[in-house]
């Protein structure tokens, strides 16, 4: 099979693009003849050989972890689902090797929804990671509630960018970070306060905005200020659900009764399938998508790097109409 895969760490260009043996399914996978794979700056973060305590490798990789296609093979215990099904899903799991860079997957069952009839592919494969890791932030860990109020960092991003519907749908006012040429993005997905970070200190907007603090914050940014920021700006018994970090090692964590850890999203079939749906039936508005081809893997790597992708990109892999093998 055709695959982009990498057989070292390093920078976009050690992305290789060539054949790879065809997986099998587990017993409890099934195998996804893959349509599109959604770029997460989880990939290229892998790829750079971070986070290393926290996975095992089987040399080589191939990334990616989202994913929407067709079922072609099943796993001996999996039950409910057969060949030819259209799905979406979530190729989560903690030793590296097969990712949906490539014409087939394996993927656990208990990761995958079906895909709406109302999602193409590409708007399918751009949606598992960053809606599950939202809607466990801010449904399930902090509680988000109707009147409440949440930060959101870097809301054009993929992940600010489902992040801000799903606060709204439930109830929140929204205060998100991005440049001011992404406001009209933004305030589209319902954020009420947009702050250009270039030009104005978000800390400080905050603090005349909710001096109390806000309910919760999600905190997608990786520098030492805004790891501390977040505690700061949350009000006492408020949450801070760290994206890409551990919690500050400070006394006002306890102090405050601050409800804050480094959230590890879930593969979580029955919850996207509930997040499909509402994407479909418009209740969450779909990101802005571009799709690229999967040889250019290497320049996709290149501009998740570069912090200034609107919405998700997303690799086609193979043509819709294919009915697979």
């Amino acid at each position: 099979m055709k695959a982009v895969f990498y057989e070292e760490f390093g920078p976009p260009e050690v992305l290789q693009i060539g054949q790879r043996p065809v997986p099998q399914a587990a017993a409890d996978e099934v195998l996804v003849q893959v349509v599109a794979a959604g770029v997460n700056p989880i990939d290229r973060r892998l790829r750079n050989g971070e986070l290393q305590d926290f996975f095992q490798r089987q040399w080589p990789i191939i990334p990616g972890w989202d994913v929407a296609g067709r079922i072609v093979q099943v796993g001996r215990d999996v039950t409910g689902w057969k060949a030819g099904d259209e799905i979406a899903g979530l190729a989560f799991v903690w030793t590296l090797r097969h990712g949906s860079y490539a014409e087939y997957v394996p993927v656990k069952a208990a990761s995958i929804a079906r895909k709406p009839p109302g999602l193409s592919f590409p708007e399918a494969a751009a949606l598992p990671l960053v809606s599950l890791t939202a809607w466990e932030a801010l449904a399930e860990y902090a509680h988000l509630q109707p009147g409440q109020s949440v930060l959101i960092q870097a809301g054009a991003g993929g992940l600010g960018g489902a992040a801000i519907p799903i606060a709204k749908h439930l109830g929140a006012t929204v205060y998100t970070t991005t440049r001011a040429d992404n406001f009209y993005y933004v305030r589209e997905r319902g954020a009420d306060h947009a702050i250009d970070y270039t030009q104005t200190d978000y800390v400080e907007y905050l603090r005349q905005h909710e001096p109390l603090g806000v309910d919760a914050v999600i905190e997608s940014l990786s520098d030492a200020s805004a790891v501390d920021n977040a505690i700061r700006l949350v009000r006492p018994g408020g949450t801070v659900a760290y994206m890409n970090n551990e919690p500050p090692d400070t006394p006002a964590i306890a102090e405050r009764n601050i409800q804050s850890k480094f959230l590890h999203h879930r593969p979580d079939g029955a919850s996207l399938a509930r997040l499909l749906d509402l994407y479909a039936q418009g209740t969450l508005p779909l990101p802005q998508i571009e799709v690229m081809p999967l040889e250019d893997a290497v320049e996709a790597h290149r501009r998740s790097e570069s912090g200034r992708v609107r919405g998700k990109l997303v690799l086609h892999v193979r043509p819709q109409h294919d009915p697979g093998v």
